[in-house]
């Protein structure tokens, strides 16, 4: 076959040949769609509420490791009485008994947590023994909170509390 041939026929069948998908194809490319995204979005949707939850286990663990570390730091400084402070790392902390207060100058500045930057809220506390403070998740479903509370008498630990619920009896905020 010539070259000239051969080009002619070419563009002959590219112009002729019928392009585009057909029905069944087009169903199927559908269905496939469907099918992903049935997959896909509720599995997206939950990434939101897990990753929530695990800035609250993260605030939890964080908690319970600066009470533990100031009372450390308390004990060696002999700052065991109803009201003391401890340096930590820089950071001076109030404590009641030894350990953290539940103040913005103690717990708060023991676990380092920063309201604007970590998005979360911090509400209540106090300076005397059995008070408490709540440290809640920004934009949670329901309620995503860790409560500390000084102890209430010498040689008492602090009581700290993790409340995870979407609002609905289960869990995930």
């Amino acid at each position: 076959m010539k070259p000239l041939a051969r080009y002619r026929s070419l563009v002959r069948d590219l112009i002729l040949r019928p392009s585009g998908f057909t029905l069944v194809e087009f169903l199927v490319a559908v269905l496939f769609l469907a099918t992903v995204v049935a997959l896909a979005v509720p599995r997206l949707w939950n990434m939101g509420s897990e990753a929530r939850t695990a800035k609250q286990q993260a605030i939890f663990g964080s908690v319970r490791a600066a009470a533990q570390i100031t009372r450390a730091a308390a004990q060696v400084h002999n700052q065991l009485g109803p009201a003391g402070a401890v340096m930590v790392d820089g950071t001076t902390i109030s404590t009641i008994y030894g350990y953290p207060a539940a103040t913005e100058a103690g717990i708060i500045a023991a676990t380092g947590i920063d309201p604007a930057n970590d998005q979360v809220s911090v509400s209540g506390g106090g300076a005397q023994a059995g008070n408490s403070i709540t440290v809640a998740v920004n934009d949670a479903r329901g309620t995503c909170t860790i409560a500390y509370a000084a102890p209430a008498a010498p040689d008492s630990q602090p009581s700290i509390t993790f409340v995870n619920s979407n609002g609905k009896g289960g869990s995930g905020c």
